[in-house]
């Protein structure tokens, strides 16, 4: 990897550092104002939610229309400016109403943002290299999941409210700057008339996007098994807050959640030594199935939790080189022009298909208990042997 790529890795790194140090601190403090706070942070939430729904299609339509790096730059200057701002503000109910609007303003700056640089990679790393950029990556996000609680309680109780939004806007800057340092000519995915940018042309655009998607079928593939796993993968994390119900043993979900962590590291490690391929995607999928159903062996047979421990140490690892390799395939399968409205998509999807495994966990009758791990993992099996098998048959 050249160091352009590397000073990429160095601003999206930094970023989602950032991203976590503004949700601790901004989720705490709303948090800690009683009633009132609990009600902002439901709307806070909810906001984010709705408009990166609304938003995401859009974020990847101006992704292929303008040049990716100055989606990125405006981004991250914006935002830097916007958490810069709120640090000027001293009454705490007038920063109430600045949290949230700012929030607002992220979602909407991560619709724009999140499919540009996914669509960006490529064209500064190359698609020899993205196994790799991809599991550097996502070893330092891991790294960031791991430390953030420990960070993010350091500098929120020792610094405040005020001075955690002057790190955060850092972060910001400190992102841009590294942007805007990459010595690589910026590409146009499409060569439009800027004069011809309004909002039906940009429906034109997210519509060939699905056009192309459909007509793609190893795409659009792709993009039905990313929404069917996050399916099963949002019954599990709903599960997960259950353990110390389901193993008797009050700190089984901290466990789970470092070991988890561990997981994801080594799996990130060791991704650069699985095949980026097709068929190799599909057993990754699968072993991390198996390692949901071995979650549900000591509940059911009296074996020492460790066993079921060991079983979320197995799915993050491989759920984890199975993200490295998806998000790898996309961006090797997909044209350039087409780049931002394919991930723009696949963000859309997972959101919208989030909330069905909150419902169906929520409906079904005795969902909290070990049995409901075989059933989520089995779901995830079979899924991975349905895809190689239509892959083998239908996508040769």
């Amino acid at each position: 990897m050249d160091r352009n790529g590397i000073k990429l890795l160095a601003s999206r790194s930094i970023n989602k550092l950032g991203d976590v140090l503004y949700d601790y601190g901004n989720s705490s403090w709303i948090a800690s104002l009683g009633f009132l706070g609990q009600k902002m942070l439901g709307i806070y939430q909810i906001a984010e939610l709705l408009v990166s729904i609304i938003l995401n299609p859009f974020g990847g339509a101006l992704a292929d229309r303008f040049k990716r790096r100055q989606i990125l730059l405006w981004t991250d200057g914006l935002c830097s400016l916007m958490c810069l701002s709120l640090v000027f503000i001293s009454s705490d109910r007038f920063m109430l109403y600045g949290l949230i609007a700012a929030n607002v303003f992220l979602a909407i700056s991560s619709s724009f943002s999140s499919p540009a640089y996914r669509a960006y990679v490529p064209e500064v790393v190359g698609k020899k290299n993205l196994v790799t950029y991809n599991s550097h990556l996502e070893t330092i996000v891991q790294v960031i999941k791991v430390s953030s609680p420990i960070i993010g309680f350091l500098v929120y109780h020792n610094l405040g409210i005020r001075l955690t939004l002057l790190i955060d806007s850092l972060t910001f800057l400190a992102s841009f700057l590294f942007l805007l340092f990459i010595k690589k000519e910026d590409k146009l995915a499409n060569q439009y008339n800027k004069n011809n940018l309004n909002f039906t042309n940009v429906l034109i655009d997210i519509k060939a996007g699905l056009v192309y998607i459909i007509a793609e079928k190893e795409i659009f593939f792709l993009l039905i098994m990313a929404a069917l796993v996050n399916l099963f993968l949002a019954m599990l994390t709903y599960l997960l807050p259950f353990s110390p119900k389901i193993f008797n043993e009050s700190t089984a979900y901290a466990t789970i959640l470092s070991l988890s962590a561990l997981g994801a590291i080594i799996g990130a490690f060791f991704s650069k030594m699985f095949p980026n391929t097709m068929t190799s995607l599909l057993w990754i999928l699968g072993l991390s199935g198996i390692g949901i159903v071995v979650m549900a062996t000591s509940p059911l047979t009296g074996l020492p939790l460790a066993f079921s421990y060991s079983g979320a140490v197995i799915y993050n690892l491989f759920e984890t080189i199975f993200n490295i390799h998806f998000f790898s395939q996309v961006q090797e399968r997909v044209s350039n022009e087409y780049m931002g409205r394919v991930f723009s998509t696949i963000y859309t999807l997972a959101i919208l298909f989030m909330p069905l495994g909150p419902l169906a966990m929520t409906l079904l009758k005795n969902s909290i208990s070990s049995i409901s791990f075989i059933v989520i993992g089995l779901g995830v099996f079979l899924l991975a042997i349905a895809g190689l098998i239509y892959s083998q048959f239908r996508l040769k």
